[in-house]
């Protein structure tokens, strides 16, 4: 797809693949965490069934009142607000957490390294937020991003993932060059 004819719609779909591959590789090869994921809308839906909560909407969604304006809501409401941030936090997992999972789970010899890892780790999440960042960018066409931009940035995060699956010791050469061509 980054070689050929581009078809309409082409980063979008080259970046959710990566994203895709950034979210969902670590539990593959990793195993899923015990951390599940947050069913937000649902939770909220409950939230705005509870008594307090339209008036709270509506007393904070009129007239603007001084930011150190107290704002009394009921203690239920409080408290299901609270848990639902709590396990939002707790339920987060950070990209650089799952980096570590997946280079882990795909060379476990790698786990009291670290430092040595750290570099590795930082990159892959760097590469892959690239494509993050771009998967739901809907005011550009595709037109708006240059091709050698797409092209070098997949090239990078194929590196990294190349890097990943060979045994450790045979790929510091190419993570010096992926560190290395990053930085330049």
């Amino acid at each position: 797809m980054l070689l050929d004819q581009p078809i309409p719609g082409y980063v979008r779909f080259v970046c959710h693949a990566v994203r895709e591959i950034r979210n969902r590789l670590p539990d593959a090869v990793a195993g899923p965490t015990l951390n599940q994921r947050l069913d937000h809308t649902t939770r909220l839906d409950a939230i705005t069934k509870l008594p307090g909560a339209s008036s709270l909407i509506a007393d904070l969604g009129g007239p603007t009142a001084p930011a150190t304006t107290p704002v009394v809501i009921d203690r239920m409401l409080a408290t299901k607000v609270a848990d639902l941030l709590q396990d939002h936090m707790s339920t987060r997992t950070k990209p650089i957490d799952a980096a570590r999972r997946l280079f882990r789970g795909i060379a476990p010899e790698t786990a009291s390294w670290d430092g040595t890892l750290n570099p590795v780790l930082k990159q892959w999440v760097k590469v892959t937020e690239w494509f993050v960042r771009r998967a739901h960018v809907s005011e550009h066409t595709d037109n708006h991003f240059p091709p050698e931009d797409l092209r070098h940035q997949f090239t990078l995060f194929e590196k990294a993932l190349a890097a990943a699956i060979k045994p450790f010791f045979t790929t510091l050469e190419d993570l010096d060059a992926i560190l290395e061509d990053t930085n330049s």
